[in-house]
């Protein structure tokens, strides 16, 4: 580091029966050669293998359990409280940091910012891959949804005290809990530096809750708007996560319209019509008007796959 010192990093690692997974997650951050660690790995109470993978590996962790838990914002919230760091981040079971990762994360936060974020790989369940580079981590962009967002959780590293100040992960939720705490976290600290260095590798597997659970994220993300429209002390945030929940219920109404098959298609149009709020984002009116033109030609919302 150009003034000689390291700043000492905490990692968590929740899993839960990952056996498969675990030991390469653990070699990826113990071999990242980082000077000053911090690594805790939190186990769910798992089955199938995890407690000796942790076990063999015990004397180079700062802390370790294998205990049952309330899911994975549960586990990461007692790893953050037995590790001290002043960057902190978590590496799933099942995620891998990149070689050197550790080193360009210190080097990212040696300015004045609140966060780092690099570039990911996403490996799907195929084997194909694609590369993600976080940018435009700002809390209302992210509500808002909007599609020049990206983000990869394992490449987004925080200060640690910072997350303790906003109140870390909500262990209430259990598929949106990171988003639902970078709201809070970016609605806080707003000063983010982004970087180009691969700095880990996210898989995509057939047991990935990613994979399995995708109405859960959306009924969590949804839950998540509703918390943060009312929480004190993030008044900031009330706005625009409201605007957003009513542009969600928008959405269902346009689809409850679209499969109405039952109700004439002009009578359906004028109802689509009746849904153009006064001072529309432009991105609504395009999903009105895409819905309206497919109505008329009698297409279907979603276009099915070919035989």
């Amino acid at each position: 580091m150009p003034d000689g010192r390291w700043p000492s990093i905490a990692v968590v690692t929740p899993s839960f029966n990952q056996a498969p997974f675990l030991e390469e997650t653990i070699r990826s951050v113990l071999l990242q050669g980082y000077p000053s660690l911090e690594y805790a790995v939190v186990d769910g109470g798992s089955r199938d293998g995890s407690v000796a993978i942790i076990e063999k590996y015990r004397r180079w962790l700062t802390w370790c359990v294998s205990e049952r838990d309330c899911g994975q914002a549960d586990a990461i919230r007692k790893g953050l409280a037995r590790v001290g760091g002043e960057i902190f981040n978590w590496v799933n079971s099942d995620d891998v940091l990149q070689p050197g990762a550790l080193a360009a994360v210190a080097q990212g936060m040696s300015g004045e910012v609140d966060a780092f974020c690099g570039g990911g790989v996403v490996v799907k369940g195929d084997g194909q891959t694609v590369q993600v580079r976080c940018r435009r981590m700002a809390a209302k962009k992210i509500i808002r949804g909007d599609l020049d967002v990206e983000m990869l959780q394992p490449a987004i590293w925080l200060r640690r005290e910072n997350v303790l100040r906003c109140g870390g992960p909500d262990s209430g939720f259990h598929y949106y809990f990171d988003v639902e705490m970078y709201l809070r976290y970016f609605a806080m600290f707003s000063r983010v530096g982004y970087g180009a260095t691969v700095l880990a590798l996210f898989r995509l597997h057939p047991a990935s809750k990613t994979v399995t659970r995708p109405e859960a994220f959306f009924a969590e993300y949804r839950q998540a708007l509703e918390k943060l429209s009312r929480l004190e002390g993030f008044e900031v945030l009330w706005t625009p996560c409201r605007r957003r929940l009513h542009e969600l219920d928008r959405h269902r109404a346009v689809a409850r319209v679209l499969v109405d098959g039952g109700t004439p298609r002009w009578r359906r149009t004028l109802e689509l019509l009746a849904l153009a709020p006064r001072r529309p984002r432009p991105r609504m009116l395009h999903i009105l008007a895409a819905a309206i033109r497919r109505l008329l030609k009698n297409q279907p919302w979603i276009t099915p796959p070919a035989a």
